[in-house]
């Protein structure tokens, strides 16, 4: 993964609007992560992408109030579970992000780079 900052994957409780179980407000979970890092994407209402937050920091910011829990890697199997089509979905997205793609022999060269051929002229 090349260019990108450190990334957590942060799964809020869920936010039925009744209170969490330890009391806080449904959105207790987004208000606690403002000072944290910058949020870059979100799925509303549980999922969110926090950058600029190493991975030695996702405890941190699972014990934070209305935070189901943060993650830097794979998501463990219970909580996949737990998600909606479009939260995977979402959550798939995000970890394919993070595997760097096969890259070919004239990645990055000019076109006209010895030992590759120009591209074909256009149509007439």
């Amino acid at each position: 993964m090349w260019g990108t900052e450190p990334e957590l994957l942060v799964v809020l409780d869920d936010p039925a609007g009744e209170p969490c179980g330890d009391g806080t407000r449904p959105d207790a979970g987004r208000d606690a992560l403002a000072g944290v890092g910058r949020v870059t994407s979100a799925m509303p209402p549980r999922l969110v992408l926090l950058a600029g937050v190493p991975a030695e920091r996702a405890g941190e910011v699972a014990a934070l109030p209305g935070v189901r829990g943060a993650f830097a890697g794979d998501v463990p199997a219970a909580l996949r579970e737990a998600l909606s089509p479009a939260e995977s979905l979402f959550v798939d997205g995000w970890l394919a992000r993070r595997h760097g793609k096969d890259r070919g022999p004239g990645e990055g060269l000019p076109w006209d780079a010895p030992g590759f051929s120009p591209p074909d002229p256009p149509p007439a």
